[in-house]
């Protein structure tokens, strides 16, 4: 049984794919309790039940604000999964913080980034992006400096329609849109390993405001982010948003986002798991100079939603998250990779060091992450 003073995790949207992989981690972490919420109360209950324990379900909709404000009450935080944040321009987020509790989203909800006095917003930025920000992160830890980061990100081609709106406001946070560019050459090991085509329909180079931040934080010499994509639709569709100096309009950008989902569905067969690489030159404490590096493939990004959701939601209500708005990538811990290797089936994690210079890599054995139970 969980301790019945444990923190409520209420988990808008809980039955849906993501919420539903974020609520399996969660009550397979231990040490919270949890309310499954949604419009679907036979839906919610289904899961309350199948994870058991002291998980609760109750009716919530997350455009209705009374029901909001009822779902939160004795909430410690709550995680929104719904995929409407967006087009409710932050008002779920508000309803939260006013019961009480600190506000996760899969989404950006398109609210301020500004401060909401004691407790913690974090936004879903794109799973590109908070790669992009996070891994320079994970790679950096113990160095006395940080000096050059790239990093490489292969995506699904398709994506739910919440999920493409997200990396739209990603790209026009930006700034201004990725270009193409032939691919830089990953070095080794991950050459071999990297499960793309030889020849990749289009790469874009871009800076994420997530890495821009990090490049910031670390006093980075330089920053570099590449997408790989199978063919050209996609990128095609990208490009012809961040041409656009107008229509950020909610109409505007769903009717986009969905031309960007139906052009992922042209993704081959076989290509829609997602591989995430990325090099750090830096100094030990020590003075010496290393070059880091970290590869993860995983061939399930619904589940790996989850699992990032129920981290970060884990992370702010362990209080190790302070007051404000952030984003997803900056909430992740960088301490160790078990929190990947525990929750994801079927994922690879490896991690390598070596002296630069030096004549050979000293790669870590990789971890492949066992069934969850």
């Amino acid at each position: 049984m969980t301790d019945s003073t444990a923190p409520m995790i209420g988990i808008l949207g809980g039955y849906g794919r993501v919420g539903a992989a974020a609520a399996r981690t969660l009550a397979a972490e231990g040490g919270h309790r949890l309310r499954i919420g949604g419009r679907d109360a036979t839906a919610a209950w289904a899961l309350a039940r199948r994870l058991g324990g002291d998980t609760e379900a109750a009716v919530a909709d997350a455009a209705n604000s009374q029901s909001v404000t009822h779902f939160s009450r004795g909430c410690a935080a709550v995680l929104d999964c719904t995929g409407t944040a967006f087009a409710l321009r932050g008002r779920v987020r508000r309803e939260v913080l006013a019961a009480g509790g600190h506000y996760v989203a899969m989404a950006d909800d398109g609210g301020p980034r500004t401060p909401s006095g004691p407790f913690v917003a974090v936004l879903f930025t794109g799973l590109s992006a908070t790669f992009a920000g996070w891994l320079p992160r994970r790679l950096a830890t113990g160095l006395a400096a940080a000096q050059r980061f790239t990093g490489w990100y292969g995506g699904p081609g398709t994506a739910p329609l919440h999920a493409a709106v997200t990396c739209l406001l990603g790209l026009r946070r930006a700034g201004h849109g990725p270009r193409a560019v032939d691919c830089p050459p990953l070095p080794a090991p991950w050459g071999p390993s990297w499960p793309l085509p030889a020849r990749p329909g289009t790469v874009r180079r871009g800076l994420p405001e997530e890495l821009r931040e990090q490049s910031c934080l670390l006093r980075l010499d330089a920053g570099a982010w590449y997408e790989v994509f199978h063919g050209t639709a996609v990128p095609a569709v990208l490009d012809a948003f961040a041409a656009r100096s107008e229509g950020d309009d909610e109409e505007s950008l769903t009717a986009t986002a969905r031309q960007l989902v139906r052009a992922g569905r042209g993704t081959p067969r076989g290509s829609r798991g997602l591989t995430v690489c990325g090099t750090l030159d830096g100094l030990t404490p020590e003075g010496s100079a290393v070059r880091r590096g970290m590869l993860l493939g995983c061939s399930e990004p619904t589940a790996l939603l989850g699992t990032l959701a129920a981290v970060a939601v884990r992370e702010v209500t362990a209080g190790r998250v302070p007051p404000g708005v952030h984003s997803l990538a900056a909430t992740l811990p960088t301490e160790g990779t078990d929190w990947i290797s525990r929750h994801l089936p079927r994922a690879t994690v490896r991690m390598t060091e070596v002296l630069t210079g030096a004549p050979e890599m000293m790669p870590s054995a990789p971890t492949a992450a066992p069934q969850p139970g």
